[in-house]
């Protein structure tokens, strides 16, 4: 599947071009504590948080998502 038909799934399942936690968990079949862990350990992912508290929530953008599937031959669930 190439870059535009990955983007355009993702983003007709969903409608924004923002994903939460839960939403790139659900995308990539990973649970929510593995995208945790990865931020936690600075891994594949480019995150913007909305806040400056501990536990504000974070955002991934649909095209950092993509390139990750992309460039790591991953099947979007």
């Amino acid at each position: 599947m190439n870059r535009q038909k990955i983007w355009d799934v993702i983003y007709s399942k969903y409608g924004s071009l923002i994903l939460t936690r839960k939403q790139v968990a659900d995308t990539l079949g990973k649970s929510v504590a593995t995208i945790d862990r990865w931020k936690k350990q600075g891994l594949y992912l480019e995150y913007k948080k909305l806040g400056t508290a501990k536990n504000s929530p974070v955002e991934y953008s649909i095209d950092t998502i993509v390139n990750y599937i992309v460039n790591n031959n991953k099947k979007i669930v």
